[in-house]
């Protein structure tokens, strides 16, 4: 999944320092790897495949479709169709035009125009074009896919003329029948003649078919693998896309957990076979230490091409009787594995296989499957590197948060926290609870800016000091002042964050709270039969500047009452016409009908109806920490 769009905030008036930004950007090493990708969607291609921007110039192309349109690749940069190929360039650029401003692609079309570096001879092409989409969603450029389809407009013509001149020569033959036997002969010599050209032509057009369905594959594949980040759909996808064209059954091995082996995908022209097939790799997942088959391309990261498959080569690769009752009967006559190689690491192999003795693997076979392959293992890196980093995010976020909340006698409180976006990146709203001295407890509710690894490191920091100060000092204001020098001191980081910090003495009667404020949003006072409260308590953002200051504010729950602390993400909700305090006064709104509510129905109630108005997915983070003094 694509990394979220940028969420900066300004920083406040006197800030030093400057706000990171509220998203990740695209790393180098991202933009190699995704320069590698079109780099090998362009080399390895069969046919002719470009990239055009949206004023409909040259960008990108190979060798081959430099060829079809009769220039060099480097005449093309930076000029339009028309340019480049004259009359021809009309009809591509209209198809060009259709797929920027439907934003849909443009399938098979069938031009047939003079080409200026060509000669006068009318040219026949048949294309496919779609519409390439940036991060945030608007068109950065079209894809094309063209390959030559003359010869076949040409066997086509001479299939007609074929056809036509056996009808006349038919014509001729019955006249010349009845004239005599020697015409009859010769009539149907002719007719003979006529027949073999008719079949000639229909291999013609059987193997322009094939072409076609050949670059319709590699175009599938390309778009589903661009368009999803669903690894098993894509696999699945993939393998059923190879089935019946280049093999009669098609399996996809991975590297998984601890190395081993895993079949991911399995496709067979028989779908009950299929399934067999599953099961049976399932129960003996392929071995790199096999002579053949997925194991050793993994291992050796070289194709493997077995033209025929012998039953001494089975016997060689089972580990047992079973085994080799199993291999038998897969039913495998000659088989391609291909590995699923990016960036020189090999994360997988693509195995091809045929049943029928009648086919084998052409060499224009074994170029697709390369094609193929290639596109499905950056797919599968890509996959590969997103799911770890989503899992390294994750559990970063969770050491930055406590496991669980204490039991503080006489008091109820509740937590929530709702990152932002696909979870890939450490968020950098946090909170904490804990105990600090005889019957007093500390709640924190913070916002560092920015997110990512330096974020947690100073989520890290400002938990870990206040925590540590807290301990030693009983003022809130002043574990906030401690807190911002240890920030201004750090050379590791220019960040600054908000943070609410609550001191909480319980009593028999009451429980007293002391507030200090280090820029964040004012918490919220909901006491039964009156109107929400906004506890006014102020102070300057921590880790901005040397001498900043904090403001401590005392407030005294009783029976009933509740106080919640909640970061920006609640109350930013971004649309257009709705008023800059839109987010707060719906908060306030939904806080008025939970009087009496429990501390967790109160976090819960708020955070749905955040999530609501953000039409169901936040754009930031949010944290949500209530404190309630129970009904006696």
């Amino acid at each position: 999944m694509p990394d979220q769009p940028p969420n900066d905030r300004p920083a406040p008036e006197g800030s030093t320092a400057e706000p990171g930004p509220r998203a990740s950007v695209r790393t180098a090493s991202s933009r190699a790897e995704a320069s590698a990708q079109l780099d090998a969607l362009i080399d390895s291609a069969p046919v002719g495949i470009g990239f055009w921007n949206t004023d409909l110039r040259y960008e990108r192309l190979n060798a081959a479709l430099a060829t079809l349109n009769g220039a060099s690749a480097e005449y093309h940069l930076g000029r339009t169709p028309v340019e480049v190929m004259g009359e021809m360039g009309v009809s591509v650029m209209r198809c060009l035009r259709e797929a920027v401003e439907t934003r849909r692609p443009v399938f098979e079309v069938e031009l047939s125009a003079v080409i200026a570096g060509r000669g006068p001879q009318p040219q026949h092409r048949e294309g496919s074009w779609f519409p390439v989409f940036g991060a945030d969603g608007e068109v950065v450029g079209v894809g094309g896919v063209v390959r030559d389809v003359t010869a076949r407009h040409l066997a086509e013509n001479e299939r007609t003329r074929l056809l036509r001149d056996a009808l006349t020569a038919r014509a001729h033959a019955e006249a010349a029948r009845l004239r005599s036997e020697s015409i009859q002969e010769e009539a149907e010599q002719a007719r003979r003649q006529a027949e073999d050209a008719r079949r000639e032509a229909d291999v013609a057009r059987r193997d322009a078919e094939r072409a076609q369905e050949r670059t319709q594959i590699l175009v599938d594949v390309s778009t589903r693998m661009a368009s999803s980040m669903d690894l098993a759909d894509s696999l699945a996808h993939l393998a059923r896309a190879a089935v019946p064209l280049l093999a009669d059954w098609c399996t996809i091995t991975t590297i998984g957990i601890g190395g081993v082996l895993t079949t991911e995908a399995v496709a067979h022209i028989d779908a009950g076979r299929a399934q067999q097939n599953y099961d049976f790799y399932r129960r003996h997942p392929p071995r790199r230490d096999a002579p053949h088959g997925p194991g050793r391309v993994i291992a050796t990261g070289e194709l493997d091409l077995l033209r025929e498959i012998t039953d001494e080569q089975l016997q060689s690769t089972a580990v047992d009787a079973e085994h080799l009752v199993g291999l038998r009967s897969l039913d495998a006559r000659s088989a391609l594995v291909v590995p699923l190689r990016a960036s020189d690491v090999t994360v997988g192999a693509l195995t091809l296989v045929l049943s029928d003795p009648r086919r084998r693997f052409s060499d224009e076979d074994i170029a697709l499957a390369q094609a193929i392959a290639d596109r499905t293992a950056l797919h599968l890196r890509n996959a590969q590197l997103y799911t770890e980093r989503s899992h390294i995010a994750r559990t970063l976020q969770a050491s930055l948060l406590p496991r669980d909340l204490p039991n503080v006698p006489g008091v109820d409180i509740a937590a929530r926290y709702k990152p932002a976006g696909a979870q890939n990146e450490v968020g950098g709203d946090f909170y904490d609870v804990f105990h600090a001295e005889d019957d007093v407890w500390i709640a924190l509710l913070g916002d560092v800016a920015g997110k990512g690894a330096e974020a947690a490191a100073v989520t890290s920091l400002a938990r870990h000091t206040l925590r540590t100060s807290a301990l030693h000092v009983g003022s809130p204001a002043l574990n906030l002042a401690t807190l911002n020098r240890a920030l201004l001191a750090e050379a590791f980081t220019t960040r600054f964050c908000t943070v609410l910090y609550a001191r909480i003495c319980p009593s028999e009667d009451s429980v007293l709270l002391t507030f200090a404020n280090g820029g964040h949003l004012a918490p919220r006072v909901l006491r039964r039969g009156q109107p929400v409260e906004r506890l006014d308590v102020s102070g300057t953002l921590v880790g901005a500047i040397p001498d900043a200051r904090f403001q401590e504010v005392e407030l005294r729950l009783h029976p009933g009452d509740l106080v919640l602390m909640f970061t920006d993400g609640v109350t930013e909700i971004r649309e257009s016409g709705r008023p800059p305090d839109y987010g707060e006064s719906e908060l306030d709104a939904t806080l008025a009908t939970l009087s009496g509510a429990s501390a967790e129905e109160v976090v819960a109630a708020v955070e749905a109806r955040a999530i609501e108005l953000h039409g169901g997915e936040p754009r930031d983070d949010m944290a949500l920490v209530a404190i309630r003094m129970p009904d006696r």
